[in-house]
């Protein structure tokens, strides 16, 4: 269309010309004058062409994705020029052509893409392809920062940038276990202490839609067993296992002090909490993120059932012996039968079943049927049972599992 603007021109001027200047030789030299004319104007309404610019270094660089805004201009054609936006699908509508892949490319590639397309119906057609406006792409941070939430992902821009749009990690962040999720099955754990340590991003790079995770630093430490308040609570810097103690309000009467132990990722650290709160500093262990403190349950105990009027289980004194523990429960029913008495107990693995005759040792006719007792006895005083029930009824190795836990 310009070439025959310009023919047209030039042919208006060539006839002006000869009316004014008859002659082959003025003529002639006329014609060159216009083709001169039209040497100078081409290039010149070329140079006024609005659509003439030509994309930026960083705009050739950039990658074309949905939601970009582009000037694509065929020149000459003004009818196929026009303004797209790049659709969720990575392509863009153009006349003739219909449907084009534009996501991936870059504008220089995507000129070339249209131009070879474009070639089915031109004659070698010129086009260019610059970006209106780019997309606007989005991560998003969350957990231990001061701003969590949605942001924009700019071209070039690094994780360390990005947390400082959030206003940067809180005092209880983790940055050693920091994650960034793509997708519904990527995952990667970036330590992020170097990188705060060197001001340098790490060497990553984040793409629209992914979520950076910054988790809480696990500062707790926990107290389970034989104490007053059992439970998680913060970990202070020295901490040491009387503190812990303290704050779990004390061990209670039936705890094993000296059985207590620390649980250290695959190990077990021994602690004498004897020890610890008679104030002796080396067993008084200093505690560490994520440590657990078992205090055990006393294993001193006994076990009184049957016909007694408080049957339970009762602490073990030095040289308890079976009278001893039958007042503990609070003395035979009136139709307990002292002469029939079992004592259970567990030896290698197995339950054992030891009888006594009580009311033998009561009468002083045979001290020996009044037995000191070892931790965890059962002792069983039947209800008019015979030896025989009470026995198989006791033939039952999980009564001691119940009643003294996981000891055997």
């Amino acid at each position: 269309m310009i070439r025959d603007a310009l023919r047209l021109h030039g042919q208006k001027l060539l006839h002006r010309m000869a009316e004014l200047c008859p002659g082959k030789v003025q003529f002639l030299v006329l014609r060159l004058v216009a083709i001169l004319a039209a040497a100078v104007l081409v290039p010149a309404m070329w140079a006024v062409s609005p659509s003439i610019a030509q994309p930026s270094p960083a705009q050739e660089a950039y990658i074309l994705g949905p939601g970009d805004t582009l000037d694509i201009v065929v020149y000459g054609e003004p009818d196929l020029s026009r303004t797209v936006t790049v659709k969720p699908d990575g392509a863009v509508s153009l006349a003739l052509l219909g449907e084009v892949k534009a996501a991936g490319r870059t504008t220089t590639q995507f000129a070339a893409d249209l131009t070879r397309l474009y070639g089915t119906y031109l004659k070698q057609p010129s086009i260019s392809v610059t970006v209106r406006e780019f997309r606007v792409e989005r991560v998003y941070i969350l957990g231990q920062v001061s701003r969590p939430g949605e942001y924009q992902l700019r071209p070039g821009i690094g994780i360390m940038e990005l947390l400082a749009n959030a206003g940067g990690p809180t005092g209880r962040a983790d940055l050693a276990k920091v994650v960034v999720i793509r997708g519904r099955t990527e995952a990667q754990q970036l330590n992020l202490l170097e990188a705060f340590a060197t001001n340098r991003n790490p060497d990553v790079k984040l793409l629209a839609g992914d979520v950076l995770f910054v988790p809480e630093t696990d500062k707790r430490i926990v107290v389970l067993g034989q104490v007053n308040r059992p439970g998680a609570y913060e970990l202070l810097e020295g901490q040491r296992v009387s503190n812990l103690i303290a704050a779990a309000g004390g061990l209670t009467v039936r705890a094993a002090p000296q059985k207590a132990f620390i649980v250290r990722g695959p190990q077990q650290i021994p602690v004498d909490l004897e020890k610890v709160l008679a104030g002796n500093l080396e067993a008084n262990v200093t505690l560490g993120s994520g440590d657990m403190l078992v205090v055990p349950e006393s294993q001193n105990r006994i076990a009184v059932l049957g016909a007694v009027n408080n049957p339970g289980t009762f602490a073990l004194t030095d040289g308890l012996k079976v009278v001893e523990a039958v007042a503990l429960a609070g003395g035979p029913t009136a139709r307990g039968r002292l002469s029939q008495i079992i004592i259970v107990r567990v030896e290698g693995g197995q339950t054992k079943r030891i009888p006594v005759n009580l009311e033998r040792a009561l009468s002083g006719q045979d001290t020996n049927q009044n037995p000191v007792l070892q931790s965890g006895d059962i002792v069983f005083v039947p209800d008019r049972l015979t030896i025989g029930q009470a026995g198989e009824w006791l033939n039952l190795f999980n009564l001691v599992r119940i009643l003294f836990g996981a000891w055997f």
